[in-house]
């Protein structure tokens, strides 16, 4: 009989008693019975025959060589053993060879990368287009600001190409980027987004003909817009529509005009997320809020932790499909940013590095460029940059042209200045008045409550970290009260949230309760200004 047919009479038998191959050799090497100690003294005696067969095996040869690794590693660094001698039978390693280990890896990897310069040395003194580690060594250098001497003598030594070199790797680099920044731009299915950047470029003798210099520039990058097809780009041809209808046009076409306000009221309005469809369910709004409810309890009480493996993530109500986005930063402007003609500036200059403009200007070309007139372009910015651009818009509305009065301009903020602007509200409304901090119920007495040392810094100038982390501490803490007060309307025995958990409510009690907590002190009270006023005790 061969043996291609008696493996397959193995593994059929293999297959009736519901054993896998590896599971068949694990049980074997875990038997106690007399009967198997044949068949493990075979295995324990040929190891290396079957590591070496494993490891010559193109499938399981990187997790065997991974195994190996690991576990010479932890070998090399166990530090468990002590200097002492603790028996004849002692096999693990002392610190001495510990250490000896740690040197021999670190050893391996200097010589490794030693050898790697010398070959490249080597492979560019025979051939100079050989030269892959020198022109990432003369392009680092020359981007850190060493002295051209140095790289010279870098280069003489094999380890940089010349300076000539250097300058070629950044003029050929630009021209690319360019490229790419015109072909990305060329659709109009890009988003442009820039912020300011300080250089300060110090001297260690100022002199009046060479003193210390501070720089305010400005850096951007393209943003392709995912998902923009023929099926949905006519939404970006609306610039004209928009301005015909934009409360500072001085002469609009189109009525009612729109402003932020209006288009927020809009929003609200069109929003299904609010609306309770079936009177016995809650809205999507308030199930939100009841997760929540639930994620502080279970995230910030220790009797509760082991309900995290139920706590799911929350419904999902639109969502944004993942993707890789792939940003191409703009060539950076000397342009101080922070004024008015600053931000005009900047996007001219970005228009222009896209290729981009208006047909009815003198320096369009019509071979290269792409009119914009019609067009809306999405910029993004921080919210300095949106106070700027608003008064770029309330300076230039009265001009006659779409680019001259910037009708194209849709600015976006990111979701951290958002939350920035969200902050700055809270504190401008609910801390820094003088008269919302007498109020026992303020946040103002909830913050000397919970970081007495803080109020001060609170008061002035607190920054937006600080706020942020107070508001959540302060939510978490509201939130946990109120489910102690839940608990104990329910029954007085429950004094405690302690107590709550000590009479083991299942995951449904928990759910049921963050519900009635939402519509009792949430969501749906109407009064809840009211009882708010009334004082700590009552």
């Amino acid at each position: 009989m061969s043996l291609e047919l008696r493996l397959t009479n193995v593994l059929r038998c293999l297959q009736q008693n519901n054993l896998s191959a590896a599971g068949f050799i694990s049980a074997i090497l875990d038997s106690r019975h007399t009967t198997h100690a044949a068949s493990q003294d075979s295995l324990t005696m040929n190891t290396a025959h079957i590591c070496v067969q494993l490891y010559n095996n193109e499938d399981s040869h990187t997790s065997v060589f991974s195994w190996t690794a690991g576990t010479l590693r932890r070998e090399l660094y166990n530090n468990d053993g002590g200097e002492e001698d603790d028996g004849v039978f002692d096999k693990r390693p002392r610190k001495w060879q510990c250490h000896a280990g740690e040197r021999n890896v670190a050893l391996q990897h200097i010589i490794s990368e030693k050898t790697v310069v010398i070959i490249s040395i080597c492979l560019q003194n025979t051939n100079e287009r050989c030269n892959c580690l020198q022109g990432w060594m003369g392009f680092f250098m020359k981007s850190t600001g060493i002295p051209e001497k140095v790289i010279e003598v870098m280069a003489h030594t094999g380890l940089s190409v010349s300076l000539s070199t250097i300058y070629n790797m950044v003029t050929s680099i630009s021209k690319e980027i360019s490229h790419d920044i015109k072909r990305e731009v060329y659709t109009l299915h890009a988003a442009f987004a820039y912020n300011n950047f300080d250089i300060a470029f110090n001297v260690a003798q100022p002199t009046l003909k060479n003193h210390s210099s501070f720089v305010s520039a400005t850096s951007a990058t393209v943003i392709p817009l995912y998902s923009v097809d023929e099926s949905n780009e006519e939404a970006l041809w609306s610039s004209a529509k928009l301005w015909a209808s934009d409360s500072k046009n001085p002469s609009p076409s189109l009525f009612p005009l729109m402003n932020e306000s209006r288009s927020f009221l809009m929003l609200h309005k069109k929003n299904t997320y609010n609306l309770q469809t079936n009177p016995t369910q809650l809205s999507g709004r308030e199930e939100a809020f009841a997760w929540h409810i639930c994620a502080i309890l279970v995230q910030h009480n220790q009797n509760f932790k082991h309900f995290a493996d139920k706590l799911d993530k929350p419904e999902t109500i639109q969502r944004i499909p993942i993707h890789k986005t792939n940003q191409i930063h703009c060539c950076s402007m000397n342009i101080k940013q922070s004024t008015t003609d600053g931000n005009i500036e900047v996007l001219d200059n970005l228009f222009h590095q896209g290729g981009i403009g208006d047909k009815s200007k003198v320096n369009f070309d019509a071979e290269h460029d792409v009119d914009m007139t019609e067009h809306v372009i999405l910029v993004h910015g921080d919210l300095l940059t949106k106070e700027w651009v608003d008064s770029v818009w309330n300076s230039r509305k009265i001009e006659h042209t779409p680019k001259n009065h910037l009708q194209y301009i849709v600015f976006l903020l990111g979701l951290f200045h958002y939350k920035m602007a969200c902050v700055d509200a809270l504190w401008r409304t609910y801390i820094h008045p003088k008269e919302g901090c007498k109020d026992e119920n303020s946040l103002y007495q909830h913050i000397g409550i919970l970081q007495p040392d803080e109020t001060g810094k609170m008061v002035s100038k607190p920054g937006f970290r600080r706020v942020h982390d107070v508001v959540h501490h302060d939510i978490w803490a509201s939130i946990l009260d109120c489910q102690h007060l839940e608990a104990e309307s329910q029954n007085t025995e429950w004094s405690t949230l302690e107590r709550f958990a000590t009479s083991k409510p299942v995951w449904e009690d928990i759910i049921n309760m963050s519900c009635v907590i939402m519509k009792k002190f949430i969501a749906m009270t109407q009064d809840l200004d009211a009882a708010q006023e009334k004082p700590l005790l009552q």
